[in-house]
């Protein structure tokens, strides 16, 4: 499959203001006084609202399994059952097996810093011991089937991730059906639904539309080329309008329901959907035109996080409860400079290595090697049945 560099920088980007968010929640700001003087105000809020951020990650996995599927990539149900299951379930072990271990080890610390925190999202999680059948009733039951979070907060996401897969197929595969004509329509159609009753799967509906319109995009390049400022300008539009949508959304959902026509008109999530997905389809098309085919240290950075980006996802928390905990509660007094500023540094180049090696291990090595003998099970089971249904006698 092709690859996009434009949707692995969104991922990137994406998972970085995840992490910037639950650290905000969790020590209040960063401990510098020109960042934290602004932190709401105009895009810096994006830094504490990572959850417009959780659904972009929804929408580009709905647009990569689209765009597979518009591209008539064969697939099975059985494969991508087992793909998508081992995909999510095996990094989610590794977490899962981590914070049960720091927990008996003593090196969560959040509880105890959590009195001295100017906020109370620290005291939140990790009340009590994690019971040890978790490590594995929750990576492989719990977590991905109900939404279980009591071993990692963030992971109330994956069932919505698992479901949103074959949510994606589905439609894209009816989509196929229809005629250019009427797939407009249905897109119409299954967008008035998704604005009157809202729901997580909206996010996945998007990642389709974005998938056509990624396609629909490399198909109308090969026969006429626009200009670098038509594109450009076409860009920073999207972009532009998609944050200013998202930031409204923040802004207005406080606001008495009466004077508020985001929530008239759909919910204030709706509207972070809407934005999220304007910004994406602009940033891929900035990105594309700036960067396609020119990598220097900042790209190479950002693709490389990107790649990283859901174990960056897996491992920031337990980080913030055990090592950045444990730096706030012993400088608290020091002041926010060494408390918080350099804490979050440190933790951030902590983070980095301990994704890296997450990735390396758990979705790279055990990952691939259990995906790789699923699938020759799941092809050596097809061929036992189709021989066994060719070599049946005919009924008399």
């Amino acid at each position: 499959m092709k690859r996009y560099d434009s949707i692995t920088a969104i991922k990137a980007i994406a998972c970085i203001l995840v992490f910037t968010t639950h650290w905000k929640g969790a020590f209040g700001g960063f401990g510098i006084g020109l960042v934290d003087r602004y932190l709401e105000h105009g895009l810096m809020r994006l830094l504490g609202y990572g959850i417009m951020c959780v659904y972009v990650f929804f929408m580009l996995s709905g647009a990569l399994i689209s765009i597979r599927v518009f591209r008539g990539r064969p697939y099975s149900w059985a494969q991508e059952t087992v793909r998508r299951y081992l995909r999510l379930t095996v990094p989610i072990f590794g977490v899962s097996f981590l914070v049960i271990l720091f927990d008996r080890l003593g090196l969560l610390f959040n509880q105890a810093a959590a009195p001295y925190a100017p906020t109370s999202f620290l005291g939140t999680h990790y009340t009590k011991p994690i019971p040890l059948y978790k490590m594995i009733t929750a990576p492989f039951v719990t977590t991905v089937f109900q939404g279980d979070a009591s071993v990692y907060g963030p992971l109330w996401m994956i069932p919505y991730i698992f479901g949103g897969t074959f949510f994606s197929i589905i439609l894209s595969e009816v989509i196929l059906e229809f005629i250019p004509r009427w797939r407009v329509i249905l897109y119409v159609l299954l967008g008035i639904i998704f604005l009157i009753t809202g729901g997580h799967y909206f996010s996945f509906y998007l990642g389709n539309l974005l998938a056509a319109g990624i396609l629909y995009a490399e198909a109308c390049r090969e026969r006429v080329q626009p200009r670098l400022w038509q594109r450009l300008c076409v860009g920073m539009l999207l972009l532009t309008v998609g944050l200013g949508f998202a930031l409204e959304a923040f802004i207005l959902a406080g606001m008495a329901t009466d004077h508020n026509w985001f929530i008239r008109f759909g919910d204030e999530n709706f509207w972070l959907n809407i934005g999220g997905f304007l910004a994406s389809g602009g940033f891929m098309l900035l990105w594309e035109t700036l960067f396609a085919g020119r990598k220097f240290w900042l790209t190479r950075l950002i693709l490389w996080i990107g790649e990283r980006s859901y174990s960056v996802f897996m491992t920031h928390w337990l980080v913030i409860c055990s090592f950045s905990s444990w730096f706030y509660l012993r400088f608290y007094s020091a002041g926010p400079k060494l408390s918080i500023a350099l804490n979050f540094i440190l933790s951030t180049a902590l983070i980095l290595l301990a994704s890296h090696c997450f990735y390396e291990l758990f979705e790279k090595r055990i990952y691939q090697f259990l995906w790789k003998h699923a699938k020759k099970m799941i092809a050596d089971r097809g061929q036992m049945s189709a021989a066994e249904s060719t070599g049946k006698p005919e009924r008399q």
